[in-house]
């Protein structure tokens, strides 16, 4: 929490939704300290969390300029709508793929709102995520096309995901948007960690009524998976509401224990994606993460380090914050320098893709030479000297 004065009251707000925690007091405080209200709306719509936002405002609309009151509450009532949709899209799927016989498990937001919100409505996603075994994909995926659903024929997707951990997604005809993936592994193949799909078989329970015949993980599989998939699959560059959320979720749940939590991370090489999910939930969201925890869990990198790395971490999850970095290149270095891969015992050199397959694919990958990379750079000195002086070095 001693670190929040130092975002801007616009990201602290957003993310501060994160936690149910949250009083009407703060929640006043943090609305008359807002002074950049378009930048508001754009990190409530990048974070997914119009919803959360409006149900904070609502009752307090003079806070607001009308204009600003009247998007706010139409891109939440949009979201409501589409997550009332997911929700029973996601029930109607695991009871299909219950009748067919199919075990599954709910994974990420669909696997948190089973446990504390059937609607969805307190941790919004994207897509429904369901893990079934290995030898029961043609029987789910039978099933789940008999359930409505329509596999892509996005040709980059079904080209790029063959042998991928989920297959490529299925969507809804019915509802555009939607979509639904099938997954065969917990994360891809290379992946660094102790960490797998048996592990969540393993301890997973039955999930409640409207979610009859599906199974979920255990809330410190949960948080552990969330901080993996931010830290590590999404480098630390978008869903930091999300896994914020997931955060605040688990950690009160009654069978949560911060010590077993610890000791899994630590087992399964995950110390350091979960010490820089919790460090940011703590400083971006004022979730309550003990010192202790995080303490345990640190690499053993300098605090000054911690700090400039956190501040580039801020910047690059919520435009406007500070400078971002200028190189990809040097993103990719703070990444490693946060992660440290080699101490944490990791073989994989990490999630960026060195073969560029998405963006060749779609035709959006850079082709400069190296010589002109370096003019490029050249010309942008100030980029970098603004990153430095502002985000790394201030």
């Amino acid at each position: 929490m001693t670190r929040l004065a130092q975002i801007t009251p616009e990201t602290r707000l957003v993310h501060r939704t994160a936690d149910p925690g949250l009083s009407a007091v703060e929640s006043f405080a943090l609305l008359t300290a807002v002074r950049d209200w378009p930048r508001l709306l754009l990190l409530a719509a990048r974070e997914v969390a119009p919803l959360a936002l409006w149900r904070v405002v609502k009752g307090i609309p003079e806070s607001l300029p009308p204009e600003v009151l009247t998007s706010l509450q139409q891109s939440a009532v949009g979201l409501d709508l589409r997550m009332q949709q997911l929700a029973r899209r996601a029930q109607q799927t695991t009871r299909a793929l219950a009748d067919a016989g199919v075990p599954c498990l709910l994974l990420k937001g669909a696997a948190v709102g089973a446990i504390i919100d059937p609607t969805f409505r307190a941790r919004p996603m994207t897509d429904i995520d369901v893990l079934v075994h290995r030898r029961d994909v043609e029987r789910a995926e039978a099933a789940v096309l008999a359930a409505g659903w329509k596999l892509t024929d996005n040709p980059v997707y079904l080209e790029l995901l063959k042998d991928a951990h989920h297959l490529p997604h299925f969507v809804d005809p019915a509802l555009p948007g939607l979509r639904l993936e099938l997954h065969v592994r917990l994360m891809p193949r290379d992946q660094p960690f102790a960490f797998d799909e048996a592990l969540l078989w393993r301890d997973a329970r039955p999930a409640s009524p409207p979610f009859d015949g599906a199974l979920v993980p255990s809330s410190s599989h949960i948080l552990l998976h969330a901080c993996v998939h931010f830290a590590w699959q999404h480098t630390v560059r978008f869903g930091a509401w999300r896994s914020f959320r997931v955060v605040s979720a688990m950690i009160a749940q009654p069978d949560f224990s911060w010590d077993r939590f610890v000791q899994t991370a630590l087992e399964v090489k995950a110390g350091t994606t979960c010490f820089w999910t919790l460090r940011l939930a703590q400083t971006m969201a004022g979730i309550p993460v003990p010192e202790r925890v995080l303490a345990q869990l640190a690499p053993p990198t300098p605090a000054k380090v911690c700090n400039a790395l956190e501040r580039h971490f801020i910047a690059q999850l919520s435009p406007g914050e500070g400078p971002v970095s200028p190189s990809l290149l040097l993103t990719r270095l703070l990444w490693r320098m946060a992660l440290r891969p080699d101490w944490s015992g990791h073989q994989s050199p990490g999630r960026y893709d060195p073969e560029k397959k998405w963006s060749k694919a779609y035709g959006i990958a850079v082709s400069e030479s190296r010589g002109q990379r370096i003019i490029r750079h050249a010309r942008g000195i100030g980029d970098w000297i603004h990153f430095a002086s502002k985000t790394l070095f201030r």
